[in-house]
């Protein structure tokens, strides 16, 4: 009989063991159930990350383009500004030589009519010194009446 008990309580004493280990296996269970569960969460949101990596690196390379388009709108633009103003800078030189000539066409006439103001002048200062003369012998003629 002391066989009997001894061997019923490492029955007992395995049974209890063995309730403690499945115990412990549920539990392991439970901690791996919530890593997957954790993984697969980081998966779904590592994946979302590469998504909008993904739509990032889209829109950087539209971006890229759009800032392309624009260097060579640019390009051309600053070929007209110097194609306009080399345009401007004839157009003022062309200006400045017609005033320039204009201006010395001006000069030329000043001239001639400082030269027939200057000989008016002398006209009349010479009309003026025969009228006042012929004043004079008016005058003396009068007188001697």
């Amino acid at each position: 009989m002391e066989e009997k008990t001894i061997l019923a309580q490492i029955l007992q004493a395995l049974d209890l063991y063995a309730t403690d280990m499945r115990k412990q296996f549920e539990a392991l269970y439970e901690k791996f159930d919530s890593l997957q569960q954790q993984v697969q969460t980081l998966n779904e949101q590592t994946n979302m990350m590469n998504k909008r990596m993904e739509d990032m690196e889209r829109r950087m390379e539209e971006m890229d383009k759009r800032i392309g388009e624009m260097d060579k709108r640019i390009e051309e633009m600053d070929g007209r500004i110097e194609e306009m103003d080399g345009r401007f800078e004839r157009q003022i030189a062309q200006l400045e030589r017609t005033v320039n000539e204009r201006f010395e066409r001006l000069e030329a006439k000043l001239g001639h009519i400082r030269v027939e103001l200057a000989e008016t002048q002398e006209t009349v200062d010479f009309h003026s010194v025969k009228i006042a003369q012929h004043d004079r012998k008016i005058r003396h003629l009068l007188h001697t009446r």
